[in-house]
């Protein structure tokens, strides 16, 4: 595998080999009502999650404060990778279809004012709501994958990383909270972190779907399937430097698609049977 360099000193860099000890303080059920919902995130603070249909149609918020859930959109792939931004907003994609081709737009929605803008009229190109948000354009870099290549935008520049020789494409790619490593999962090879030059500087093995929850450990799932259906999957940490592996899902449930916010010390999921999870965790060091 090209550039899968685990020196001692690249792990030092930027790796803290700190000795954890993670223990789940809580593990509940998040909606009690009787309708399925899939897909959650957890905004960085934690104070907030969306969440969807299984297709991704329509868009809702459930506070933690006062335990209200909010209706922020009914359109189809409204729930589709929907983004909190720094500034109160939650940016999502809004779908129509002209002569049977897909076209996809993107609209904010005021957390405070609770008002609604549209942002990008729909569009057959659109990649992501953080890229394509013309409100989310900064300065830090921005890593996305196109499913065949793994990208990164900085500087003004677009730039193609191949950190896996011979991958089949790249998916789940993210940037950590400290901007200086990406979790991304080669198809057909595993789930890596690298540097933002494309340096592997570690293997989390079979992790699918990763999300940060700090610099240090990386959420995903572990899921199997019969070809049709998923039968089996769990809800896993796993630290950077391989000495932290912890399930955070239940025995016996098929759980997939966690998020995670540090800050609230958090972990959602949902499963196959349309229930939302959350973990509230302890990280001892």
């Amino acid at each position: 595998m090209k550039k899968l360099q685990l020196s001692v000193l690249l792990l030092l860099s930027v790796i803290p080999l700190l000795s954890q000890t993670i223990e789940v303080r809580k593990h509940y059920r998040l909606l009690g009502d009787h309708r399925k919902v899939f897909h959650p995130v957890l905004n960085p603070t934690g104070n907030l999650l969306a969440f969807t249909t299984e297709n991704y149609e329509g868009l809702d918020v459930y506070d933690f404060s006062n335990r209200s859930i909010r209706k922020v959109s009914d359109e189809p792939g409204a729930g589709f990778q929907p983004v909190f931004s720094e500034e109160g907003k939650l940016v999502y994609k809004h779908t129509v279809y002209k002569s049977k081709l897909k076209y996809e737009g993107l609209k904010s929605y005021d957390l405070q004012k609770k008002t609604i803008r549209t942002l990008l009229e729909p569009q057959r190109d659109l990649k992501s709501a953080q890229k394509d948000s013309p409100a989310e354009k900064t300065t830090s870099p921005f890593v996305w994958s196109d499913g065949r290549n793994l990208n990164i935008d900085k500087d003004g520049k677009t730039e193609i990383l191949n950190p896996i020789e011979n991958a089949n494409g790249y998916i789940w790619a993210s940037l950590s909270p400290n901007g200086k490593m990406i979790v991304f999962n080669a198809v057909a090879s595993g789930t890596y972190v690298s540097d933002l030059k494309g340096n592997c500087i570690a293997s989390l093995g079979y992790l699918n779907a990763p999300v940060w929850y700090d610099n240090e450990l990386v959420v995903g799932m572990q899921d199997k399937d019969d070809g049709y259906n998923t039968t089996e999957s769990i809800i896993v940490m796993k630290s950077l430097n391989g000495k932290i592996t912890k399930q955070l899902s239940e025995p016996g449930q098929v759980a997939m698609y966690p998020t995670a916010s540090s800050v609230a010390k958090k972990v959602a999921y949902n499963t196959t049977d349309g229930d939302i999870y959350v973990v509230e965790l302890d990280i001892i060091q």
